[in-house]
């Protein structure tokens, strides 16, 4: 009988919490996965929740909880030494990497507190040509026209969207969001602006200093690269899909963020975490982009463990969301859930 991953997936939300209560996903990991590196991707991590809930923003005492746990059951490596450890089949011991997509200000604000004072290293990876301006990623912006705008409804791409409730905006967000990425750039941003124009908002509106969407500035990059426990990497110029350019469209994107990271940390840039990071979003020929760049590491959003036979340049990663309870955090990190879906394939 076959069993979806939607149906894995509730009965997973039902007794997650037994299942990591009698530490089964610890047990797990350490007889099937022991020589394997959890990677964790976070993006933005806020004290205060968003009026209109998006997956990338996890609250403040969420991440604490789970930086608490992975102390505790993990060893916790820089992304770099993870990967050497990797290479020469040193992983001994359940163990996790941290990172952090984008570069939102408040890695700096709220999560590089939590790390400092448990001494934790991470990755984060910039979008360079938002670092350090009042702009902002675009998916933001549209969290921003959906949380502020009258509207009751909106019609667009052949759809009328109820946005009568807090909820329904967010899923309308989230609708939204799905449907541009499979767009040209120029396309993406045109049909955005659209969007953002019928919801009375303008685009171009400056992000303030203390908005969840502001982006990080050069002296708290400096901060974090001097403390030595944060590096930094390259996450494109204007988080563009890479799949979704021309060849010479996306060496050139990938060149200048790699530059860019150099000149914000005057550190050489050797890592890189593709953008939306699924298998269809980048190629061989951006792998070999990369390398000619000097890249040699990057992530994908692409779930499960690493070993030392994971391609360096496709590193597997599990993202965290607003909607992931603390039970299916622990069979997440612990590799449960993704051993679970294997079996059933």
């Amino acid at each position: 009988m076959l069993v979806n991953r939607a149906v894995l997936r509730s009965a997973y939300s039902s007794g997650s919490k037994l299942v990591a209560k009698i530490k089964i996903p610890q047990l797990f990991h350490r007889l099937a996965y022991r020589d394997e590196v959890t990677i964790i991707m976070y993006h933005g991590i806020i004290k205060d929740p968003l009026m209109v809930n998006d997956w990338c923003f996890i609250d403040e005492n969420s991440f604490s909880a789970q930086i608490e746990y992975l102390k505790k059951h993990f060893e916790i490596l820089s992304l770099r030494e993870a990967v050497e450890r990797l290479k020469h089949a040193e992983i001994r011991r359940p163990t996790a990497v941290i990172t952090f997509d984008d570069g939102y200000q408040n890695n700096f604000d709220v999560a590089f507190p939590i790390l400092c004072k448990e001494r934790i290293p991470a990755t984060i990876f910039l979008t360079t040509g938002l670092i350090n301006t009042e702009d902002t990623v675009w998916y933001c912006r549209l969290n921003l026209a959906l949380s502020q705008t009258h509207r009751d409804f909106i019609e667009w791409n052949g759809y009328k969207f109820d946005l009568s409730t807090l909820y329904q905006k967010s899923k309308v967000s989230a609708a939204i969001q799905d449907s541009v990425k499979k767009l040209k750039h120029s396309q993406l941003m045109a049909t955005i602006r659209h969007i953002m124009s019928e919801l009375g908002h303008d685009l171009d509106c400056s992000i303030d200093i203390g908005s969840p969407f502001r982006m990080l500035d050069k002296n708290a990059i400096a901060e974090m690269a001097a403390s030595g426990l944060i590096e930094f990497g390259a996450h494109t110029h204007r988080h563009i899909i890479l799949s979704q350019l021309s060849k010479e469209e996306r060496f050139n994107e990938i060149r200048q963020s790699i530059n860019a990271v150099y000149e914000l940390t005057g550190r050489a840039c050797r890592c890189f975490a593709y953008p939306n990071g699924r298998i269809e979003d980048y190629n061989g020929e951006t792998i070999e982009d990369l390398k000619t760049c000097s890249i040699e590491i990057a992530v994908t959003t692409i779930s499960g463990p690493n070993d030392k036979m994971t391609p360096v340049m496709e590193l597997r990663r599990y993202g965290v969301g607003v909607d992931l309870p603390m039970a299916e955090f622990q069979l997440m990190a612990h590799h449960f859930y993704y051993k679970s879906l294997q079996l059933i394939r």
